[in-house]
Order: structure tokens, then C-alpha cells, then sequence
């Protein structure tokens, strides 16, 4: 009896090694990546090869280099899955250019959101400031710097700070774009109201090719890798570390711009994301989208709109993750 009963204790006490596990994945909601403009939404897109203001303010400020007008943008976004809707997200920023080759502004933008299926919603944001310089006519670099904060059940993280680096090339008609992220580490002290929970987030790098067919037609082709690899997730001091196939960290997408934005111009793209619950899962997107001038015989030149839907989870049941995203964006350049 007495061998026995240390026989339990033992089996026991193995098995709680990995049951405190268990909760981490239960309690803790999955996160995807955040498209922060309407403009960016319509190209399935996150900017880091985007030429017009609308998407690289967001996205590689960079681009901003070729260009010399003074900007501010808001945008709303927010997202349907039957019967539910998600709360709005909103992006603002600002631009100033300074001289031919340096320009500073901020912004304020969603890193990583995920509003479905779980009852747990979850945003991270961050406000940079950020700075562009021209090295030449055909290469400019960015730095972008600011506190980010994320939110669970029981409130608002700790802040940490993002931080980017980007490039843009420009030649004739061709361009490339260069992305590196890092978005922080976050300490919640009272998630699910009592409990204490650290979150590192991954780093990613996204690079871009663009090309201008003509005036009124544009193609731009992004991949990115997420570093999920380096991801973290610490619940009342215990570790947890998950080992995702590299393979599943790969993403993408193919957009194309069709017209002239003075006018109208449509936004088309499809793309392939990563959602990080308990495994990597990739889900495709498909999107439309609108851009144009706003009244110009009303309100003069430099007026932007942009209205933009997605549908994320093509094929995939709304239970399961699917939603649809709907965003709407202002830009005044002067």
C-alpha cells in the first residue's frame, strides 16, 4: 500500500508538469496581423511596397521620400462574422516634408487585432514617430520609434516599444520595399482579472516588388516571414514556448491598382495570412476596394477617400474564424 501510494503521488505529480500548460492555450486568444488603412485593406496589403500616401504612411514611410507634399490621414476599420461585430479600429497620422530629401511625421496605428471567434478580444497597438531620408534619386530609408500597448480581458498591458526600419527603390517603373519590425514584449498584471501574464510578440521582415505598367494600371507582389519562433508566452510565471514548423510562418499576397486615384481608381488583391492561436493556421483573403478624389469642383485638389471590404477565411466557416473587414479612410495633402 505504501509503494502504491507513492506510485500515485509520483503519476501525479508528472502529470501537473504538463497540465499548467494546458490553461495558457485556453485562456490566451490568438492574434492576426492588422491591416491599419482602407487603402492597404483593398490590396489585401501591409504597405511595405506601396507608393501613394495612402498606404505607405501606414505601411514603408519610405516611399514618402518621392513626394513633397504635407499629409494627414485617419482611418476606421472594423470587422462582421454572423452575429457579431467587432468594436472600430482607428489609425491617424500626420507628414511633414521638410526638404526634397527629409521628411518626419507619426502615427498611430493596430499592429496585431483578432476580434473572432473568441469571446477574448485582443488589440495591439503601436504610436510611432518616424523619419525618412533620400540617400539619392532612387533609394530612400525610414526609421520609425514609439511606445506600443496591447489589450486583453482585465485591461491594458504595460507599454514596450516598436520599433521599424524600412527602405524603398525606386527605378523607372520598377520598386522594391524592405520592412524590419520588432513589436515588444507586454506584461498584463491583471489578466482574466487576477492573473500575470507576459506576451512577446514576433518580430517580422516583409519585402515588396512593385511595377507600373502605365498610368492607369499597377501590380505588387509582398512576402513576408513572421518570427513566431521567438514568440513567448508566460502565464503566472510559468514558460511556455511552442514549437511552430518554420514552414507555416511564410506569407503573401498579389494586388493590383486599376485607374488613376485623381479620379477613381479600384483596389484589388488576394493574400495568404497567418493566425497565431494554438498552431500557425494560414488563411486566405480576398479584397476590393475604391479610392478617389473627394469632390474635387467642392473642396479643391489633395482630397482622398478610400473604402475598402475583405473577406478573410475564404472557404471557411464564420465558427471556425472567418470574418468580413470593412474600412474607410480620409487623407488631406497639402
Amino acid at each position: 500500500m505504501i509503494f502504491k501510494s507513492k506510485w500515485h503521488s509520483g503519476f501525479l505529480l508528472f502529470c501537473s508538469s504538463f497540465f499548467p500548460l494546458l490553461p495558457i492555450h485556453a485562456q490566451i486568444s490568438g492574434y492576426d496581423v492588422a491591416f491599419p488603412s482602407a487603402y492597404l485593406l483593398g490590396l489585401s496589403s501591409q504597405g511595405v511596397v506601396s507608393t501613394h500616401a495612402m498606404g505607405s504612411i501606414y505601411g514603408n514611410t519610405a516611399f514618402l521620400s518621392f513626394q513633397n507634399k504635407h499629409i494627414l490621414d485617419v482611418s476606421s476599420s472594423g470587422s462582421y462574422a454572423n452575429p457579431n461585430l467587432s468594436p472600430v479600429y482607428i489609425s491617424g497620422a500626420g507628414y511633414v516634408s521638410f526638404s526634397e530629401s527629409f521628411g518626419f511625421g507619426f502615427r498611430g496605428k493596430p499592429v496585431y487585432l483578432r476580434s473572432f471567434p473568441s469571446d477574448e478580444r485582443y488589440s495591439n497597438y503601436a504610436f510611432q514617430a518616424f523619419a525618412n531620408w533620400k540617400l539619392n534619386p532612387y533609394i530612400s530609408f525610414a526609421l520609425h520609434l514609439g511606445p506600443g500597448v496591447s489589450g486583453r480581458l482585465g485591461g491594458y498591458s504595460s507599454y514596450s516599444w516598436n520599433v521599424s526600419l524600412s527602405t524603398a527603390i525606386q527605378y523607372e517603373q520598377f520598386r522594391l520595399g524592405v520592412l524590419l519590425e520588432s513589436p515588444g514584449s507586454y506584461r498584463y498584471d491583471q489578466f482574466l482579472g487576477s492573473e500575470r501574464l507576459n506576451e512577446k510578440l514576433p518580430e517580422r521582415v516583409l519585402l515588396g516588388l512593385g511595377y507600373k505598367w502605365n498610368e492607369w494600371l499597377e501590380f505588387q507582389l509582398e512576402g513576408s516571414r513572421k518570427f513566431y519562433e521567438r514568440t513567448s508566452v508566460r502565464l503566472n510565471e510559468s514558460n511556455q514556448y511552442i514549437p511552430y514548423a518554420v514552414r507555416t510562418m511564410y506569407s503573401g499576397n498579389f494586388s493590383i491598382a486599376l485607374g488613376k486615384i485623381e479620379s477613381i481608381q479600384l483596389l484589388t488583391g488576394v493574400g495568404r495570412e497567418i493566425r497565431m492561436d494554438r498552431t500557425l493556421r494560414g488563411f486566405y483573403t480576398a479584397s476590393i476596394g475604391i479610392v478617389g478624389s473627394l469632390f474635387p469642383s467642392w473642396f479643391g485638389e489633395g482630397y482622398f477617400y478610400a473604402l475598402s471590404v475583405q473577406r478573410a477565411g475564404l472557404s471557411v466557416p464564420e465558427r471556425e474564424g472567418a470574418e468580413t473587414r470593412m474600412a474607410f479612410q480620409l487623407q488631406f495633402q497639402f
